[in-house]
Parts: C-alpha cells; sequence; structure tokens
C-alpha cells in the first residue's frame, strides 16, 4: 500500500467514525424525533400525497442504506482492535496457548474443535 493510499484510507475511516459518533449521539436522536414529528405534522396538514409518501421512502430508505456501511466499518475497526487485544494478551501471558491467537481466522470447524477441547479441558 503506498503512503498517500494509506493516508487516504486513515482520512476516510476518520471521517467515518466521526459520522458514526455524531449520528449515535444524544443530539442526532433529538433531531430525528424533531424532524420525523414535523415531517409528520405538515404531512397531517397537508395531506399525505402520494408523493410525500414515496419521498419518504426514499429518504430513509437511502440513509438506513448508508448507514448500515459507516456501522459496519466503525464496528469492523472496534473488532479488530480488540481482537489485537486479546492476541497480545494471549501472547504476554505464560502457560496461555498461541494456537488461540487469530482464532477468529480459522475455519468454523476449528474454531469448534478448539471449543470442544477447551470446554473438555475445563470440565477436568
Amino acid at each position: 500500500m503506498q503512503p498517500d493510499e494509506a493516508g487516504a484510507r486513515s482520512a476516510i475511516s476518520a471521517a467515518a467514525r466521526r459520522v458514526v459518533d455524531l449520528t449515535g449521539s444524544a443530539w442526532a436522536a433529538v433531531a430525528a424525533v424533531v424532524l420525523s414529528t414535523a415531517w409528520l405534522v405538515v404531512g397531517v396538514v397537508g395531506g399525505f400525497t402520494h408523493q410525500w409518501i414515496a419521498v419518504l421512502h426514499a429518504v430513509t430508505g437511502v440513509f438506513t442504506f448508508i448507514m448500515v456501511f459507516f456501522v459496519q466499518h466503525a464496528t469492523g475497526r472496534e473488532s479488530r482492535a480488540v481482537l489485537l487485544k486479546l492476541d497480545e494478551l494471549v501472547r504476554a501471558t505464560s502457560g496461555a496457548r498461541d494456537e488461540l491467537i487469530a482464532a477468529e481466522r480459522q475455519p468454523l470447524h476449528e474454531q469448534e474443535r478448539l471449543e470442544q477441547r477447551l470446554r473438555a479441558e475445563a470440565r477436568d
């Protein structure tokens, strides 16, 4: 990865994180309630035409679609950071099993085998 590409990815990632933080705030919840109430009041007063409802569906659909990607990005970053920290703890702990490092990257059947072995050893 080129340095300028890494910088661009970091900037985009930071911007996405800010969007998730902002949209997850109490102020964003208040703004959503106010906008929804205003939309409903205007709809009741002006009548719910087909165009009015079509715009509502389009706007909510677009925002939902975009927010799925923002939330997925933020969740992925947080999960990666937690897994890196856990891997470091496993490496630093004497007696810990190195085979558990990066277990999330192993195939499902291998994870299940590890889990069964750990549970069996815990019962003994």
